[in-house]
């Protein structure tokens, strides 16, 4: 049995998407505990630190498949028309024949020396995988557009050679982009199983791309199985702090110009109710991201710089009687920890996550977007109703998180009903594949 996940974050710097990578792989462990994992991937060694025996595959090993052009450089000097035909043609060849497109790159590489080690791995990888997942995050969206080609195309790639495809975790959309949404309506109705976080927009998006109900499951976020607590004694009630995460970034429209009034705020709170303000980076990205928000945000703060793992997050969020918090996964870590959280959101792309997430556990969560007027009044408000409502909503949010588990362990068991059995390799011979019962012969 030979499983490839696609990670969707590459690099291993969010703690919320990393959380999600441990829980898939733990789960397909569980159900296939000798079977050989492989992971796209730019960090190879810390997917291995934490999620043990995996492979893993370059993700730059896609891009090179993806963009590699027959022509090379002189592509440009076509006319526009038969420059247009040739590309459809090269599509066809990348996604139709895909091992005769790695032997161009083979080709390609004696003369211009360019290496294609890494984009024949990635094809190998494809073609000799039994199952191809896509793992959770909030990736299939127009923020961030090229990353969700790539991950369209390995679905598409995989369905080709007749591989089953399976999405776990996914938080949808918005999608408006012409390009991906195309692609997207094009390979999404193919995918034997899509498990979605929320039921308030996803589902209605899946149905305008065409995918049939039946495909698409709602489970929740993979990571509330890791920050549901073991012991659901009263920690976070009677715990004296506020965590704290603001994301800083194009697609939250978050700017540093608005730290210093939410600074005052969270300052303020935290004398009212004599609480300890806690920094609660979720990402890392180049090193820093959310911890420089942070140091900037609470002066005198390391800004979490030590809180690099997801274990480490959610013990700290799990010290809190409330969490504020614009990054998706600290909503998470808290709720299912029976924390209530002041989410915080101006972008429609946080807003419709943070909408969905609140949905999911039904209470405690309160948005407040920071786009509208009196911001000081309405987020000092509702930290108030947080900070009051602990006690109340804490156990109706371990038995909402419980249940999210349990819907997601009851979707990853149903990938048996629809997993071939192992195939060769890109190359090989002839094999026959099992599926539901039936041989068919693949001539490869």
């Amino acid at each position: 049995m030979r499983i490839l996940l696609d990670s969707c974050s590459y690099n291993c710097q969010n703690v919320g998407d990393l959380s999600m990578l441990t829980v898939a792989v733990s789960r397909l462990r569980e159900l296939w505990p000798a079977a050989s994992i492989e992971v796209i991937t730019h960090a190879p060694a810390l997917v291995a630190r934490h999620c043990g025996d995996v492979k893993g595959v370059p993700v730059r090993g896609r891009r090179l498949w993806l963009d590699d052009q027959l022509l090379g450089p002189l592509r440009k000097l076509l006319p526009r028309a038969v420059g247009h035909r040739l590309d459809r043609a090269q599509d066809r060849l990348r996604f139709t024949w895909p091992r005769l497109f790695a032997r161009s790159l083979l080709l390609k590489q004696t003369v211009t020396r360019r290496p294609a080690d890494d984009a024949l791995r990635f094809l190998n990888a494809v073609e000799g995988a039994d199952l191809v997942v896509v793992n959770g995050a909030g990736i299939l969206t127009d923020a961030f557009k090229e990353n969700a080609l790539g991950i369209l195309s390995t679905l598409d790639l995989a369905q080709r050679r007749e591989k089953p495809t399976a999405l776990f975790g996914q938080g949808l959309g918005p999608i408006e982009d012409a390009e991906l949404w195309a692609r997207a309506a094009a390979v999404l109705p193919r995918v034997n199983q899509i498990c979605i976080r929320e039921s308030r927009t996803g589902p209605v998006l899946l149905s305008a791309l065409g995918v049939d109900h039946s495909r698409v499951v709602v489970t929740g976020d993979d990571a509330i199985e890791m920050a549901f607590p073991a012991d659901t004694r009263d920690r976070g009630v009677s715990a004296p702090a506020i965590g704290i995460n603001v994301r800083v970034a194009p697609y939250a429209k978050v700017e540093q110009s608005m730290l210093a009034l939410l600074g005052r705020t969270f300052k303020e709170a935290a004398e009212t109710y004599h609480a300890r303000m806690l920094a609660i980076p979720i990402a890392h990205h180049g090193g820093r991201m959310d911890v420089e928000t942070l140091q900037h945000l609470l002066a005198g703060d390391d800004g979490g710089a030590g809180l690099e793992t997801p274990r480490q997050v959610i013990d700290r969020i799990g010290q809190c009687r409330v969490m504020i918090t614009g990054s998706y996964h600290g909503a998470v870590f808290a709720l299912a920890q029976g924390i209530p959280v002041v989410a915080l959101a101006r972008s429609e792309y946080y807003v419709d996550k943070m909408a969905g997430v609140a949905d999911q556990f039904g209470l405690g969560c309160e948005i407040v977007r920071l786009d509208e007027d009196d911001l000081h009044g309405r987020l000092r408000a509702a930290i108030d109703r947080a900070w009051a409502s602990a006690e109340h909503v804490r156990e109706p949010l371990l038995a909402a998180a419980a249940d999210q588990v349990r819907r997601g362990r009851n979707a990853y068991s149903q990938l048996r009903n629809f997993v071939a059995a192992p195939r060769g390799a890109l190359g090989s011979d002839p094999v026959v594949q099992h599926r539901q019962g039936e041989s068919h012969l693949i001539h490869q």
